[in-house]
């Protein structure tokens, strides 16, 4: 399958600078880089490492706010720029060329299982220890329906 952060588009690539990382400049050009109607729905959300999110809450506006809003209502998710930030240990940290950011609308991705399960039975795998051996097959597949619109990243750049 193609991964959500693979299949999405550069929304803003990073300024000059030897590790990649970004500004709080960068991240609301990306916000803005997903177009309005995917941009202004439910599951519109933000996608980081652990390690980048604590970089973000870091970061202040021009009046010396923090971006980061911590919530103060049980249930409701912390947010940055208005929408919830989700962590994934996958996601790539923060370095030259990385795809450590990304933000837009996740349901725009796509999964889907091709064929049905294949369950498969070998008498003659493990003969000599007088075991059967099974397995199960299962074919997926998953892409951004909108490569162009849906879901942006921001990619850490040198140059």
């Amino acid at each position: 399958p193609t991964g959500v952060i693979t299949s999405a588009s550069t929304g803003v690539t990073g300024g000059a600078g030897v590790t990649g990382a970004f500004t709080a400049d960068n991240l609301i050009d990306l916000y803005f880089s997903v177009i309005a109607p995917y941009r202004n729905s439910q599951s519109c959300s933000w996608l980081m490492k652990d390690s980048t999110l604590a970089a973000v809450r870091k970061l202040k506006d021009t009046t010396n706010q923090y971006l980061w809003q911590p919530s103060v209502q049980v249930g409701v998710p912390d947010t940055l720029l208005g929408k919830p930030v989700v962590t994934d240990p996958n996601v790539a940290a923060v370095a030259l060329s990385a795809k450590s950011v990304a933000f837009g609308d996740f349901s725009a991705y796509f999964v889907r299982q091709v064929n049905g399960v294949r369950f498969e039975r070998s008498d003659d795998y493990a003969f000599n220890t007088d075991l059967l051996t099974f397995r199960a097959l299962l074919r997926g597949d998953g892409l951004t329906v909108d490569q162009t619109g849906a879901i942006k990243v921001f990619t850490g750049n040198a140059a």
